[in-house]
């Protein structure tokens, strides 16, 4: 989904994707079932990059394991990113309204999948597909559902894009990223719902663009 978004990005920033295991190239490992071991194996990858200054883009859940990666930075003695944007999210502070359903059984947890209207129909309707990636989804679904951050500040600004129409995520929700950091914090509205990242790309990625660029005066 990010790798096209490179071409979007300023000659002088390179995009990194993270890709957790269980997806796409890492499909044959199991998906981390909670928030630290998720940090953790993001840290590791991470270790030879933190002699550039960096920025940190996470959506729905990815925002959250943004946040969480930040804070393990900020208590390992490891440089911060220059700026947080999180899209699509609750701050992770913030409990969740939706039960939980990552321990579902499997009909109705695809049942919840296809309400939730995430999950493309082509994959709920390929039986054979469903019972590869739902050791996957069970495992993404377990972290939203028990990861709860304690209301811990970062050091650097934040910059929030939720959709308008949104009914996972509430304005309140949103509007609570502004506890977590001791700078700025910037939300902007866009057309759409959860997944808004996808129809709003240009818009999105204009933001991004917006971002790096105040990173970037800081910086300097």
């Amino acid at each position: 989904m990010y790798i096209p978004w490179a071409s979007s990005l300023p000659d002088n920033v390179e995009l990194v994707c993270a890709q957790p295991p269980g997806r796409a190239s890492r499909m044959g490992e199991p998906a981390h079932a909670s928030m630290e071991a998720m940090v953790a194996d993001l840290s590791a990858a991470f270790v030879g990059l933190f002699d550039k200054p960096y920025l940190l883009f996470g959506h729905s859940l990815g925002s959250r394991v943004a946040y969480a990666f930040a804070r393990r930075c900020a208590s390992s003695g490891l440089p911060g990113p220059a700026r947080l944007i999180a899209s699509g999210s609750r701050a992770p502070h913030v409990p969740s309204t939706r039960a939980s359903i990552h321990d579902l059984p499997k009909d109705d947890f695809v049942a919840k999948l296809r309400e939730l209207d995430g999950t493309p129909e082509e994959v709920l309707g390929n039986a054979e597909l469903l019972d590869l990636l739902i050791p996957l989804l069970r495992a993404d679904f377990r972290i939203a559902d028990v990861y709860r951050a304690g209301p811990q500040p970062l050091g650097c600004p934040i910059t929030v894009l939720a959709g308008m129409d949104d009914h996972e995520v509430a304005q309140a929700d949103v509007d609570a990223w502004h506890e977590l950091t001791t700078g700025a914090c910037e939300v902007h509205w866009l057309p759409g719902g959860h997944f808004f990242v996808n129809e709003q790309r240009a818009e999105v990625i204009a933001r991004i663009n917006h971002a790096i660029g105040q990173a970037s005066r800081v910086l300097a």
